[in-house]
Protein backbone atom coordinates (compact mmCIF):
# COMPACT_ATOMS: atom_id res chain seq x y z
CA UNK A 1 0.00 0.00 0.00
CA UNK A 2 3.01 2.60 0.73
CA UNK A 3 4.34 1.19 -2.96
CA UNK A 4 1.28 2.96 -4.41
CA UNK A 5 1.14 5.95 -2.07
CA UNK A 6 4.70 7.06 -2.98
CA UNK A 7 4.39 6.47 -7.06
CA UNK A 8 1.36 8.10 -6.84
CA UNK A 9 2.55 11.37 -4.97
CA UNK A 10 5.89 11.47 -7.84
CA UNK A 11 4.96 13.89 -10.13
CA UNK A 12 5.51 12.60 -13.93
CA UNK A 13 8.45 14.30 -15.59
CA UNK A 14 9.55 13.76 -19.16
CA UNK A 15 13.46 12.14 -18.94
CA UNK A 16 13.94 12.04 -22.77
CA UNK A 17 11.82 12.48 -25.98
CA UNK A 18 12.01 11.84 -29.56
CA UNK A 19 10.09 13.25 -32.07
CA UNK A 20 10.09 11.39 -35.43
CA UNK A 21 9.71 13.92 -38.33
CA UNK A 22 7.10 12.25 -41.32
CA UNK A 23 7.96 12.91 -44.82
CA UNK A 24 3.60 12.60 -45.52
CA UNK A 25 3.02 15.45 -43.05
CA UNK A 26 3.92 18.16 -41.97
CA UNK A 27 4.01 17.17 -37.83
CA UNK A 28 5.59 13.82 -36.62
CA UNK A 29 5.07 10.22 -37.50
CA UNK A 30 5.44 9.26 -34.04
CA UNK A 31 6.34 10.91 -30.39
CA UNK A 32 8.30 8.33 -28.26
CA UNK A 33 8.42 9.87 -24.52
CA UNK A 34 10.40 8.07 -21.12
CA UNK A 35 8.79 9.52 -18.40
CA UNK A 36 10.67 8.76 -14.53
CA UNK A 37 13.16 6.78 -16.01
CA UNK A 38 10.58 4.00 -15.79
CA UNK A 39 7.66 4.27 -18.98
CA UNK A 40 7.98 4.75 -22.11
CA UNK A 41 5.18 6.48 -24.13
CA UNK A 42 4.00 6.00 -27.94
CA UNK A 43 1.91 9.11 -29.47
CA UNK A 44 0.72 9.34 -33.08
CA UNK A 45 0.57 12.17 -35.51
CA UNK A 46 -2.30 11.86 -34.81
CA UNK A 47 -2.53 12.80 -31.04
CA UNK A 48 -3.48 8.99 -29.88
CA UNK A 49 -2.01 6.94 -27.24
CA UNK A 50 -0.41 4.27 -29.25
CA UNK A 51 1.38 2.44 -26.45
CA UNK A 52 2.29 2.83 -22.68
CA UNK A 53 4.54 0.68 -21.45
CA UNK A 54 7.68 0.04 -18.68
CA UNK A 55 11.27 0.41 -19.97
CA UNK A 56 11.23 -3.15 -19.26
CA UNK A 57 8.61 -3.78 -21.94
CA UNK A 58 5.16 -4.79 -19.68
CA UNK A 59 2.45 -3.21 -21.17
CA UNK A 60 0.02 -0.75 -19.28
CA UNK A 61 -3.09 -0.49 -19.71
CA UNK A 62 -5.40 3.10 -19.17
CA UNK A 63 -6.79 1.69 -15.63
CA UNK A 64 -2.99 0.41 -14.98
CA UNK A 65 -2.05 3.85 -15.48
CA UNK A 66 -4.56 5.44 -13.06
CA UNK A 67 -3.87 2.46 -10.12
CA UNK A 68 0.40 4.01 -11.02
CA UNK A 69 -1.29 7.81 -10.09
CA UNK A 70 -0.36 8.55 -13.76
CA UNK A 71 -4.03 9.09 -15.22
CA UNK A 72 -4.54 9.57 -18.98
CA UNK A 73 -7.12 12.17 -19.56
CA UNK A 74 -8.64 13.24 -23.17
CA UNK A 75 -9.79 16.13 -24.60
CA UNK A 76 -13.51 15.85 -24.56
CA UNK A 77 -16.57 18.46 -26.48
CA UNK A 78 -16.40 20.70 -23.23
CA UNK A 79 -13.34 21.79 -24.40
CA UNK A 80 -14.50 23.95 -26.75
CA UNK A 81 -11.25 25.30 -28.90
CA UNK A 82 -9.70 21.85 -28.65
CA UNK A 83 -10.54 18.71 -30.87
CA UNK A 84 -12.29 15.99 -28.83
CA UNK A 85 -10.80 12.51 -28.50
CA UNK A 86 -7.20 13.75 -28.69
CA UNK A 87 -4.72 13.26 -25.41
CA UNK A 88 -5.04 15.93 -23.26
CA UNK A 89 -2.36 15.08 -20.45
CA UNK A 90 -0.25 11.71 -19.35
CA UNK A 91 -0.59 12.33 -15.48
CA UNK A 92 0.20 15.94 -14.97
CA UNK A 93 2.16 16.09 -18.11
CA UNK A 94 -0.12 18.36 -20.41
CA UNK A 95 -0.52 18.41 -23.90
CA UNK A 96 -2.00 21.25 -26.00
CA UNK A 97 -2.65 21.35 -29.75
CA UNK A 98 -2.98 24.73 -31.96
CA UNK A 99 -6.45 25.93 -31.84
CA UNK A 100 -9.09 29.01 -33.10
CA UNK A 101 -6.60 31.01 -31.21
CA UNK A 102 -3.68 30.41 -32.39
CA UNK A 103 -4.21 32.48 -35.81
CA UNK A 104 -1.21 31.79 -37.49
CA UNK A 105 -0.79 28.02 -37.18
CA UNK A 106 -2.51 25.25 -38.34
CA UNK A 107 -5.26 24.49 -35.83
CA UNK A 108 -4.89 20.62 -34.71
CA UNK A 109 -1.13 20.75 -35.13
CA UNK A 110 0.83 19.80 -31.62
CA UNK A 111 2.19 23.22 -29.46
CA UNK A 112 3.60 21.46 -27.02
CA UNK A 113 4.07 18.65 -24.63
CA UNK A 114 4.83 18.87 -20.93
CA UNK A 115 7.09 21.73 -21.23
CA UNK A 116 8.81 21.33 -24.95
CA UNK A 117 7.08 24.12 -27.15
CA UNK A 118 6.29 22.75 -30.58
CA UNK A 119 7.13 26.21 -33.35
CA UNK A 120 6.22 25.97 -37.40
CA UNK A 121 6.78 27.65 -40.06
CA UNK A 122 3.79 30.30 -41.01
CA UNK A 123 3.07 33.17 -42.85
CA UNK A 124 5.82 35.19 -41.19
CA UNK A 125 8.26 32.76 -42.84
CA UNK A 126 8.17 34.31 -46.21
CA UNK A 127 10.73 31.80 -47.95
CA UNK A 128 10.17 28.46 -46.21
CA UNK A 129 7.22 25.80 -46.29
CA UNK A 130 4.68 26.74 -44.37
CA UNK A 131 3.33 24.53 -42.04
CA UNK A 132 6.12 22.25 -41.64
CA UNK A 133 7.54 21.59 -37.68
CA UNK A 134 10.22 24.69 -37.17
CA UNK A 135 11.25 23.97 -33.99
CA UNK A 136 10.65 21.20 -30.57
CA UNK A 137 12.42 23.03 -27.76
CA UNK A 138 16.18 23.85 -28.58
CA UNK A 139 16.10 21.31 -31.54
CA UNK A 140 15.25 23.30 -34.60
CA UNK A 141 14.49 22.42 -38.09
CA UNK A 142 15.98 23.94 -41.50
CA UNK A 143 13.90 22.66 -45.08
CA UNK A 144 15.38 23.80 -48.60
CA UNK A 145 13.38 26.82 -49.09
CA UNK A 146 12.73 29.13 -52.15
CA UNK A 147 16.47 29.76 -52.08
CA UNK A 148 17.37 26.48 -52.65
CA UNK A 149 17.20 24.15 -55.44
CA UNK A 150 13.63 24.02 -56.30
CA UNK A 151 12.46 19.94 -56.71
CA UNK A 152 14.09 19.82 -53.09
CA UNK A 153 11.48 22.37 -51.68
CA UNK A 154 10.11 21.29 -48.49
CA UNK A 155 13.09 18.70 -47.78
CA UNK A 156 14.85 18.62 -44.40
CA UNK A 157 17.93 20.20 -44.58
CA UNK A 158 19.47 20.32 -41.21
CA UNK A 159 18.00 19.46 -37.74
CA UNK A 160 20.26 20.99 -34.97
CA UNK A 161 20.49 21.15 -31.32
CA UNK A 162 19.56 17.50 -30.20
CA UNK A 163 20.55 16.95 -26.84
CA UNK A 164 20.08 13.85 -24.59
CA UNK A 165 16.62 14.95 -23.23
CA UNK A 166 15.10 15.85 -26.60
CA UNK A 167 15.58 14.72 -30.20
CA UNK A 168 13.95 15.53 -33.63
CA UNK A 169 14.82 13.01 -35.98
CA UNK A 170 14.15 11.84 -39.79
CA UNK A 171 11.79 8.48 -40.04
CA UNK A 172 13.58 5.55 -41.87
CA UNK A 173 10.90 5.94 -44.10
CA UNK A 174 12.00 9.88 -44.55
CA UNK A 175 13.66 8.28 -48.11
CA UNK A 176 15.73 12.03 -48.49
CA UNK A 177 18.87 10.63 -47.10
CA UNK A 178 21.53 12.46 -49.17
Amino acid sequence: MAFCFATAAQAQSITKARFILSRDYNSFRAIELELNNQYLVGISSDGDLEYFETLTGDELFEGDCERQGIPIKYYTTFDIHDIPGRLKSIGNIKISYNNTFDIHDVKGTLKSIGNIPIKYYNTFDIHDPKGKVKSVGNVSIKYFNTFDINRKFGEIKSIAGNSSRVSVIRGRRYNNWD
